[in-house]
């Protein structure tokens, strides 16, 4: 069942790989902290599951933070062309193996005539006027079943039912009947690539280059592979910041400088993670992959060096005219992840209100006005499942609801559910 081969991370220091691993006979898939796995009898949803934290570490992890090398080396980062084996896959149980047609020509009485070398090779049969030909040359398709793209194509549905078959299906297709060369393999896709026009074939074709310029010289040597992070911290940061965020956060960035004698130095800015703008209002949201979500321990929040970059970013927008309205109100807030199934409170949704963070070097009370709100930290739980199935595109609706829980509990001194 595949429900055997997931594990879901619970602690934050010792759980730090989330992906796949192959260790040359068992797969291992580590979901991150908080993520909601389907019921283990569900293997329809569960390999939704699968699907979607597969889709989620392609897009959003890269060679500085990831490991997703198919190779002997686990830690070794190169791109994974983790689609193109889904898609071999998928149009290998649709199509099978891809065929080279070639045409033959015979001479037959049968068959689809073809005129040309009909009248060119044959001795036609002449009764008075009419003309008759009693033999013709007849062309047929035949499939080329040692065509060398066949061949390459039988290498990449074994790689990919290898690494991914499992998903879908316990079948295993036969050993490549070719030995490895990846220069000959990719120098042959991309002729046919050129000369092709179907653009299923073309699909097809581009998909298994994609596979053998993966690979390592030695091929189908390798004895275990990965596709994942150790630092999911990143990939949370990022999906965050897609779904809420804006794309030129740069100007919101806290500047300083040296200043010496006869020159100034410009010192590397501070960047919170996420600005995001509602109703005229602007939200400095720092993602946090910490585990509260799971233990409900105090000791798993944000510390105090977090809480006062918070503050210092909304204090450096609240000086910057440029940067907002006389009517906005600057927010402040953490995201941290939890399964909304898991915790406490019945139907719990995808945004849970945790607490507030103060400054107690902050007079952070209430009557000091709206002008004061940053120096409020909302704690804020957000679904990891459901931020990974909105995390693609700017969410408006998430938006909104995200900007109403932090506006609903500012300045309420951090009463919790």
């Amino acid at each position: 069942m595949l429900k055997d081969r997931c594990h879901i991370n619970t602690n934050r220091k010792t759980d730090t790989f989330v992906g796949l691993e192959f260790d040359g006979k068992n797969y291992t898939v580590s979901f991150p902290l908080g993520y909601a796995l389907a019921p283990e009898d569900d293997d329809k949803l569960l390999r939704e599951d699968l699907l979607l934290l597969f889709h989620t570490l392609a897009l959003y992890s890269n060679q500085q933070d990831s490991k997703s090398g198919f190779v002997q080396q686990r830690d070794a980062v190169t791109d994974s062309p983790l689609y193109a084996y889904i898609y071999i896959i998928k149009d290998f149980v649709t199509r099978g193996y891809y065929k080279e047609g070639i045409v033959e020509y015979a001479s037959s009485k049968r068959g689809k005539i073809h005129w040309n070398r009909t009248i060119k090779q044959k001795k036609p049969v002449i009764q008075e006027a009419d003309i008759y030909y009693l033999d013709f040359i007849t062309k047929k398709n035949v499939i080329n079943e040692n065509d060398l793209i066949t061949l390459i194509h039988q290498y990449c549905v074994y790689l990919s039912f290898l690494r991914f078959g499992w998903l879908f299906t316990d079948y295993e297709p036969p050993k490549p009947q070719i030995p490895f060369h990846r220069q000959w393999f990719s120098a042959a896709l991309q002729e046919k690539l050129c000369r092709t026009f179907n653009d299923a074939n073309k699909m097809l074709f581009a998909n298994m280059l994609k596979i053998i310029n993966s690979e390592s010289d030695e091929g189908l040597r390798e004895t275990s592979f990965t596709f994942g992070t150790n630092r999911f911290e990143y990939v949370w940061e990022k999906m965050i910041d897609t779904a809420f965020g804006i794309s030129d956060k740069q100007r919101y960035f806290p500047k300083t400088k040296w200043k010496l004698a006869r020159k100034e130095y410009d010192n590397s800015k501070l960047e919170p993670d996420t600005i995001m703008l509602h109703n005229n209002n602007i939200y400095v949201l720092d993602a946090k992959y910490y585990k509260y979500g799971a233990t409900k321990n105090p000791f798993d929040l944000p510390e105090s060096s977090s809480i006062n970059k918070q503050i210092t970013y909304g204090e450096y927008i609240d000086a910057q005219a440029d940067l907002k309205n006389p009517d906005s109100v600057i927010y402040n807030a953490f995201l941290m992840p939890f399964d909304k199934n898991h915790w406490a409170e019945e139907n719990a949704g995808a945004l849970h209100y945790a607490g507030e963070a103060v400054a107690l070097w902050k007079e952070a009370g209430e009557g000091r006005g709206k002008e004061y709100e940053h120096e409020h930290i909302q704690g804020i739980l957000l679904d990891v499942k459901h931020l990974m199935q909105i995390a693609e595109k700017r969410s408006e609706t998430d938006i909104r609801q995200l900007a109403e829980i932090i506006e609903e509990h500012c300045s309420d001194y951090g009463q919790a559910d």
